[in-house]
């Protein structure tokens, strides 16, 4: 049996190493919506994200107040995904630049009441900034991994048309992908 050289963290034990490895995960802070009253809580962290007052965010905000802070490229698609999430319940995770900008990935729960309708959510908001500005390479392979997926669920509906877009598509991917593997700067193939 291999040993660790060193204990298991125990984030009852230590609160200061929880914390600690949820900030090198990227983790910004925690928040919670009241969906029927329309109020936004977020930690101070996640305030200051957000462009909002310690009070206002410990208060409670409308949603509203989150879109305000959503780059207005991104605004329409969170909105329509926040209200997506919240008719159809469960988990759900939404990636979006801010006014600042920072690229942030909201991800949460909806949680039902005891008749079955949609009454909080609550989640966690992960800061990507750091990977969008630094590995433009990571958006063209996940471009590509999505491509890949539409193909195959393409070929699945028998529609040529598609499945010959989609094969474009794809094959201007791979010219975007090269392109970055070729200029990488550090030399990495990845």
């Amino acid at each position: 049996m291999t040993r660790f050289p060193f204990p298991a963290p125990d984030a009852a034990d230590n609160p200061d190493g929880l914390r600690a490895a949820l900030a090198a995960s990227g983790v910004v802070g925690v928040w919670l919506h009241d969906i029927w009253a329309d109020r936004l809580t977020v930690s101070a962290p996640l305030g200051r994200a957000l462009g909002l007052t310690a009070r206002a965010g410990a208060d409670g905000v409308p949603l509203a107040a989150l879109l305000d802070a959503t780059h207005a490229d991104d605004r329409a698609r969170v909105e329509n995904g926040f209200h997506a999430a919240i008719a159809r319940g469960g988990t759900f995770a939404l990636a979006f630049r801010t006014t600042a900008p920072r690229w942030l990935d909201l991800r949460g729960r909806i949680e039902r009441d005891a008749s079955g309708r949609p009454a909080r959510a609550r989640g966690i908001v992960l800061d990507l900034t750091e990977d969008r500005v630094s590995a433009p390479q990571h958006r063209v392979n996940r471009m590509a991994e999505h491509a890949i997926a539409l193909r195959g669920l393409a070929g699945d509906l028998e529609h040529a048309g598609l499945t010959r877009l989609l094969d474009h598509l794809m094959v201007e991917i791979g010219f975007e992908l090269a392109r970055h593997l070729r200029d990488a700067p550090d030399g990495q193939r990845h």
